[in-house]
């Protein structure tokens, strides 16, 4: 009888390791498939993918030819002469420690005067003007102001911020990457590419690259490039709205790839074509800082 019951209890935990080890083992399973799942349905970068904007808008795709499509383009552009809005930024940059966000203001005037301001508890964090020949931002916590060229691409302080003016006005005027170029359609389901290329002194470049919207014509994406081929900007536009006959993102993600710089900017009480004092775009060098020349 006792060896029965030796064997019997030697049995029965055999048995319980073994269903522990079961139980163990699905647990893992079930593990592995959520996190498998939750891998699945995690929403890409919208630097990777932008095809959530294609889906949230809907409507009818037109059939247009890479004239008409440039026409609608130019036309919507020539609408807007002047914008003045409130707007929340975050930029981002390898050497800050994290997102910096900031309110301010952004004054725009056709075809690159740009002046944006950014304050954070009451306190200005930078002050940047163009007259899209020459920029200067003021940044008073370093008690320097950067200026140079508008149209160079400039890491302008210790956060290794890097930006270029006339590239943040250009958001707001997209015909100018059409302008003069020959363009190549390439035509998807939901939306055309249209590449802007330069053929000056018998080389071929790509200059640019717009992603529109069939249903409602709205350019979603932009690239442009160095003459080396490599990205210059990157830029998606969303939550696009009418204002007097301007259509108009209300939100613009921009990043410069070369100092791994992104900015994004989310606008509001946003007022178009109004007059503006053209000496908003006149920079006044406050007293005792450094000004330092950034190279072309």
């Amino acid at each position: 009888m006792e060896v029965c019951k030796e064997i019997t209890d030697k049995v029965l935990k055999s048995a319980m390791k073994l269903s522990i080890i079961k139980s163990v083992f699905l647990f893992v399973i079930l593990l592995s498939g959520c996190a498998g799942s939750k891998s699945a349905i995690m929403q890409r970068s919208i630097w990777e993918d932008t095809s959530a904007i294609l889906n949230s808008t809907g409507g009818e795709a037109q059939n247009l030819s890479v004239q008409q499509i440039k026409e609608v383009l130019i036309d919507n552009n020539s609408k807007l002469t002047t914008l003045r809005a409130k707007a929340k930024i975050t930029l981002t940059a390898p050497e800050s420690k994290g997102p910096v966000t900031c309110t301010g203001l952004i004054v725009y005037e056709t075809p690159n005067h740009l002046r944006v301001i950014g304050s954070k508890l009451a306190t200005t964090l930078f002050d940047m003007s163009t007259d899209g020949n020459t920029f200067w931002i003021y940044v008073p916590s370093e008690k320097k102001v950067y200026t140079g060229s508008s149209n160079a691409l400039h890491k302008v302080n210790s956060s290794g911020m890097g930006i270029s003016p006339n590239d943040m006005a250009g958001l707001f005027n997209l015909k100018n990457i059409l302008g003069g170029e020959s363009t190549v359609l390439e035509i998807w389901p939901y939306y055309w590419i249209i590449y802007a290329i330069d053929t000056n002194e018998g080389k071929i470049n790509l200059k640019g690259k717009l992603l529109i919207n069939r249903s409602n014509t709205d350019t979603f994406r932009c690239e442009t490039f160095n003459p080396d081929g490599s990205v210059r900007l990157q830029a998606v536009f969303t939550d696009y709205s009418d204002f007097d006959s301007c259509r108009l993102p209300q939100r613009i993600d921009v990043r410069w790839p070369t100092y791994n710089t992104a900015m994004g900017i989310t606008l509001s009480d946003i007022i178009v074509n109004s007059q503006l004092d053209s000496k908003i775009f006149t920079f006044t060098i406050p007293n005792g800082v450094e000004v330092v020349h950034m190279g072309n």
